[in-house]
């Protein structure tokens, strides 16, 4: 299969998928849970089912598409999608919603991971800028999807930003179905085994860079997850914003992710995933530290919560495809595992980070802001640590 820009097009949907099914919501967080009569912060459950379900799954999905091919588990993911956000439409209690959002993760995680295996089919050795390239489109749907569900939620209530994701999810699985052909002309019949699957993650993860960079990436989506996660809350119940305000403000917050993704993808084939990692989870610290001192100094206010967000989002928007290209690009052999691991440190991090903050929730911003700087920090700290035991590894062995 020849690189061409539809099939981009089309994996840049597929690998954003799992954050618009996300922040389509995150501006309706409060009408769901009013319209299915769920006490305040049970909508929290909702998105840290999706995440859970969205990482573990692609440990499975990653490795099966090894074994069977990239088309038939990326279809067959994209139908549970799309019967899942149905499901979702038509729930009458939280408890049925939770239930199609953990389904829908399911399903949506095949998009990802096997997006990313994807561009190492077929771009090979020039993989690394397209993959910068596809998650610009992930990182676009955390910026503008906001923006849209909130006034799809101000137009038609929790309802409409459901429908909006169940009519993208449609779009993908008919491009899927009409453009795509299978990328990976050598399955291995061996892998997705139970029996080998652990030994191959084990085997993954031995890579001292593999660890460093999926520790990195878990505790980066971590900190950016919670205030993703918390955010509505505070700029909406704490800071008065209606739904749409509150969804202008937010995207223009995190538009640095963009800019992240874009500076990655033009010097990852110079400066290397690893820098680039490097100077990203260095912004994400600074900024996760300077919310903190802000609203320890200042207070509560919009600008205080929103400035900081932009060096945070700025060393995101670098650090995840630079880790993700990190982890990949070496393993060609294994793309769909390797892809699975990283999408699944995303998600665990995530996943955290959003039950941590569901059990701290005390009526303030703090829970958001101090558990953003915990695990800034801690990427920060354990990159470092990590990097730097291995540089002296080898000094050790030159000498």
């Amino acid at each position: 299969m020849n690189p061409s820009r539809l099939l981009l097009v089309i994996l840049m949907v597929l690998t954003a998928l799992g954050e618009i099914s996300t922040q389509l919501l995150i501006p309706a967080l409060g009408r769901i849970e009013q319209g299915l009569g769920a006490v305040h912060g049970a909508s929290l459950a909702a998105l840290s089912g999706f995440v859970a379900a969205f990482g573990i799954g692609q440990l499975l999905m990653g490795p099966l598409s090894d074994r069977v091919g990239r088309r038939p588990v990326l279809i067959g993911g994209l139908t549970l999608y799309l019967a899942a956000t149905a499901w979702m439409l038509v729930a009458d209690d939280m408890t049925g919603f939770i239930i199609g959002r953990v389904a829908q993760g399911l399903g949506a995680c095949a998009a990802l991971v096997l997006a990313r295996a994807i561009v190492r089919d077929v771009w090979k050795a020039q993989a690394a800028p397209a993959l910068a390239l596809t998650v610009i489109g992930m990182l676009s749907a955390i910026a503008l999807a906001p923006m849209m569900g909130g006034l799809l939620t101000q137009w038609g209530g929790w309802h409409a930003p459901v429908l909006a994701s169940l009519t993208i999810g449609s779009v993908a699985l008919l491009a899927v179905l009409a453009f795509y052909r299978e990328s990976n002309p050598s399955l291995d019949p061996k892998a997705g085994h139970p029996a080998t699957l652990a030994r191959d993650y084990f085997d993954l993860l031995r890579q001292r860079s593999s660890r460093a960079l999926a520790l990195t990436l878990a505790g980066t989506y971590g900190a950016m997850f919670a205030v993703v996660a918390g955010s509505s809350a505070v700029y909406i119940g704490l800071l008065g914003l209606n739904s749409a305000q509150y969804g202008m403000v937010f995207g223009a917050t995190i538009s640095g992710l963009i800019a992240g993704a874009l500076f990655t993808q033009r010097k990852i084939m110079q400066l290397g995933p690893q820098r680039i990692v490097g100077i990203g989870i260095s912004l994400v610290a600074t900024g996760a530290t300077l919310a903190v001192l802000v609203h320890a100094t200042l207070g509560l206010s919009v600008l205080g919560i929103s400035l900081p967000q932009v060096l945070v989002t700025l060393g995101g928007g670098m650090l995840i495809p630079a880790s993700v290209a990190g982890v990949v690009m070496p393993n060609a052999h294994r793309a769909g595992l390797a892809a699975g691991l990283m999408g699944f440190s995303q998600m665990l991090g995530a996943t955290c980070s959003g039950l941590l903050l569901g059990a701290l929730q005390d009526g303030t911003a703090w829970p958001m802001i101090g558990l953003q700087g915990v695990f800034a920090l801690s990427a920060f700290s354990l990159f470092n640590l990590m990097t730097r035991k291995a540089r002296s590894a080898a000094v050790s062995t030159a000498g």
